[in-house]
């Protein structure tokens, strides 16, 4: 038996859906461009094809848009976890995945991130949501280190300060190409980016 009412309110949760998806989409690009305050609900309703009407239906304030947009930088910690499963034939190839992984993590998420750049003076919570992402990746890495210490595969050592200096060569490469447009060898050549600096960190280690 057909249930046509099911299948109505179905594709209606499903519009509605991509409708909301639109707005954030609009509102994502507007904002890393313009800013908070210059990505106007007005121009996010043009972006998105939807008269300001439906944006507020679907968010109260613009505030509630741009903290549903910010939700995003928070969930990384899963796929950093997952970017560590498996077996590496050594500690560097485990080195370099996890920074390929992080260093994707921020690109997929660049147009947020300038959002959190722009708006860090009048959002003071904006700042907190920034540095969450790095200090996640941060957190990830010196336990699977203290791991690696534990098992005998690294000399002991301090793992948050080597995965700290390991995360911070990534998150300023990222931002001298995407905030800066730094133009550099080393920052364009992701690929070499990664081994060097694993090489680098594991030969610290190995002194400290």
């Amino acid at each position: 038996m057909d249930h046509p009412h099911i299948d109505q309110a179905s594709g209606g949760r499903g519009e509605e859906q991509e409708t909301r998806e639109k707005i954030l989409s609009a509102a994502r690009q507007l904002m890393a461009q313009k800013g908070y305050k210059g990505a106007t609900t007005r121009k996010i309703s043009e972006l998105a094809g939807v008269n300001e009407v439906t944006i507020f239906r679907h968010f109260k304030t613009k505030v509630a848009i741009l903290e549903e947009l910010l939700k995003d930088v928070l969930d990384v910690r899963e796929q950093l976890a997952q970017g560590l499963q498996g077996e590496f034939a050594n500690v560097k190839e485990m080195l370099i995945t996890y920074a390929r992984t992080y260093y994707h993590l921020l690109v997929e998420r660049k147009e947020i991130l300038m959002i959190c750049i722009v708006e860090a003076d009048n959002y003071p919570e904006v700042v907190k949501l920034f540095s969450s992402l790095p200090m996640t990746a941060v957190d990830v890495l010196s336990a699977k280190l203290a791991e690696f210490q534990e098992q005998g595969h690294l000399p002991k050592s301090d793992p948050c300060t080597a995965a700290l200096m390991f995360i911070s060569t990534f998150f300023y490469a990222f931002m001298a190409k995407y905030r800066v447009s730094l133009d550099a060898p080393i920052i364009n050549d992701e690929e070499q980016l990664y081994e060097h600096a694993s090489e680098i960190l594991l030969e610290g280690i190995k002194r400290a």
